[in-house]
């Protein structure tokens, strides 16, 4: 090979290989990390202070199960149980009934307070 051929090779190569890895990092950056499921969007605009049964008939079926758990709510979409030394700085610990759908890897959960009203909904996928 001739060496002005050789040059341009040595310098093409180098470039590009950065210009193959930008555009990688920039499809692999870019992308969503999921594609937000229906479950996700109704539980999020779901509205506080409903009943449970204004619930159930908002996600169109029963909750998949139901428990109890004392916890305090630290604001709508987060929980911490009775047992986390956080607890105390957010108040007392209330016993919840959460309720649970899952459909897909997606699962939601709304806390109703003993009153029967909706205090706080959350859904995260696995």
């Amino acid at each position: 090979m001739k060496t002005t051929l050789k040059k341009y090779l040595l310098l093409l190569l180098p470039v590009s290989c950065i210009l193959l890895l930008g555009i990688v990092s920039v499809f692999f950056l870019n992308r969503p990390a999921h594609v937000v499921s229906q479950l996700e969007v109704t539980v999020a605009q779901m509205p506080l202070g409903i009943s449970a049964d204004e619930a159930d008939a908002i996600l169109g079926t029963a909750p998949d199960s139901i428990s109890e758990m004392d916890g305090v709510l630290m604001s709508p979409v987060t929980m911490l149980t009775a047992s986390n030394e956080l607890s105390r700085k957010y108040g007392e610990p209330e016993t919840y009934s959460l309720r649970v759908w899952k459909r897909g890897d997606v699962s939601a959960t709304v806390a109703v307070d003993s009153e029967g009203k909706v205090a706080g909904r959350w859904t995260w996928f696995e």
